[in-house]
């Protein structure tokens, strides 16, 4: 469609330069072009044939015979004109050139070829086109695409050479870290086979040593005589898979040393161990009687009954209450306690301990964050031709929010997390994301200049005379989050009635959104 939209341009500017040519001729003959005789018949008297398509050429002002009889499309070629290159043998505007280029950039799907076909566009006066903003947004796409890709290929180079790093020394943690490092950036098993199959000797390797450090602990603890020392070191010899002959003969060199020291307990754990060998699999019980001597103490509630007896004489032995507050229950109970702590307390001069801290019923915010008053900020960005500006962003109802910054070409100024909210005085505020985005896309160049507005945090405590309604309050906080494009986040506090809340955005957002915020907190503080 658009190319039979570029032709028929094409061919509409002939049919308008073919008409200034004839009249030219009438008018350079002395034929007036009014009303009459058609026009036809004065071409024809004054030796035009528009049968034979033939033409009249013009030299410093004098009209010559026809030559050649060439068709008068080839003519109108060689006409002289100041229009640009044609196009399928046909004159064509500037705009229609530059909008055919630009479709043939968009088909090569390069970002420079893009750029430039924009470029040109835009000089020739198309700004507004359909054709145009689709080629920014392809463009940016590409941009984004070719960062994207260009991380990838770093972090697989940085992966490689970490992992040929981590082959060339014996650690094989640092090994299964580079293995692993590789594989979350794409590289092939094919490529990991060498250092997967390292990684199992270097294992060993590590393993065996253990072993070995592990049966050299038992024989110095043996020397030592610490029988204790050397049967965990045994232990975790056998755990690290040592060989069964050094285990056994570790074994027998520290049954000697416990026969040596304690003949008896040495005699009797092998009795011990033998009768154990010697049962080997468990018996079947036929006599009806269970080994589990909680379910066999039949004795379990009276045991209860006397452990409660004694608890309650400690208590009455200690608390010295008297029958009559003793039949009053808890409260009366309560009541004689704090009398009588009174009564010693005056006796002794004490004073009464303050009274406790009890958090005020409502919606507090917290000291105002450095970035909540900082200024915005007017920064100009760099641009790259096939990377772009090197920044990761993506569109929310304040701007564009930044979410990463490469080195090249790097933009001085620019934090994290931060938004964009101008660009070129053009606002970027409450659209769409996809209009967003495309606004961003239209204006945005090397030398943009775009204001810049921190990501700001602000902390409030909600205190409730009852216990809040989590449920209730999460499922607000969701729809408010969506509402104004802000993060929210709750904590229990220590106190029951007690909530933290964070809420996390732009600037303007949080500056937007701390009254509404303030009238939802109060709600929940006086349900």
């Amino acid at each position: 469609a658009e190319q039979v939209h570029v032709a028929e341009d094409a061919v509409a500017d002939a049919r308008e330069r073919l008409q200034e040519l004839e009249e030219d001729i009438l008018r350079q003959v002395g034929i007036p072009d009014g009303a009459g005789e058609p026009k036809q018949n004065k071409l024809e008297n004054v030796g035009v044939d528009l049968a034979s398509d033939e033409l009249l050429e013009e030299d410093e002002g004098q009209m010559r015979e026809p030559r050649n009889n060439r068709p008068l499309n080839e003519v109108l070629v060689e006409a002289p004109s100041n229009r640009n290159t044609p196009l399928g043998g046909i004159n064509t505007t500037p705009e229609a050139t530059a909008r055919a280029n630009l479709h043939t950039a968009l088909e090569s799907c390069d970002a420079a070829v893009i750029g430039s076909a924009i470029a040109a566009a835009e000089s020739a006066g198309i700004h507004a086109q359909e054709d145009v903003i689709a080629a920014k947004r392809s463009l940016f796409q590409l941009q984004r695409e070719g960062r994207e890709q260009a991380k990838r290929v770093k972090h697989r180079q940085e992966a490689l050479l970490a992992l040929e790093k981590a082959m060339q020394g014996a650690s094989a943690f640092a090994l299964d870290e580079a293995i692993n490092a590789a594989k979350s950036v794409g590289v092939d098993m094919l490529e990991l086979e060498a250092a997967l199959d390292h990684l199992d000797e270097l294992r060993a390797s590590e393993q065996a040593e253990r072993a070995s450090l592990a049966l050299q602990d038992v024989e110095f603890a043996i020397g030592q005589k610490d029988v204790e020392s050397a049967t965990l070191a045994l232990e975790e010899a056998a755990a690290e898979g040592a060989s069964p002959e050094e285990l056994v003969a570790a074994e027998q060199a520290l049954s000697e040393l416990r026969m040596r020291l304690d003949p008896e307990g040495e005699a009797r754990r092998r009795r011990l161990e033998a009768r154990r060998v010697k049962d080997g699999a468990r018996k079947w019980n036929y006599s009806g009687k269970s080994d589990n001597k909680l379910i066999c103490n039949d004795r379990f509630r009276e045991h209860e009954a006397e452990l409660e007896k004694r608890r309650m004489l400690a208590f009455r032995g200690r608390g010295r209450f008297k029958d009559e507050a003793e039949d009053q229950g808890d409260e009366g109970q309560e009541k004689n306690i704090k009398k009588e702590r009174a009564e010693l307390a005056k006796e002794k001069g004490l004073t009464a301990l303050p009274s406790r801290a009890v958090p005020t019923k409502g919606f507090q915010y917290g000291r105002a964050a450095k970035e909540e008053l900082e200024a915005p900020r007017r920064l100009t960005l760099k641009a790259h031709i096939e990377m772009g500006a090197g920044i990761d962003l993506h569109a929310t109802w304040w701007g564009m929010t930044v979410d990463a910054i490469d080195d090249e070409p790097g933009q001085p100024g620019l934090r994290m997390r931060d938004t964009l909210v101008e660009v070129n005085g053009n606002s970027l505020r409450e659209l769409d994301p996809d209009d967003c985005e495309q606004r961003f896309a239209d204006l945005f160049g090397d030398g943009a200049v775009v204001l810049v507005e921190p990501h700001v945090e602000v902390v409030g405590v909600l205190t409730s005379g009852n216990p809040v309604d989590m449920e209730s309050l999460k499922a607000d906080f969701e729809r408010f989050a969506a509402d104004w494009a802000v993060e929210l986040k709750m904590q229990v506090g220590t106190h029951p009635c007690s909530v933290r809340v964070q809420m996390e955005g732009p600037q303007s957002a949080i500056k937007a959104t701390k009254p509404e915020l303030d009238n939802l907190m109060r709600y929940y503080a006086d349900a």
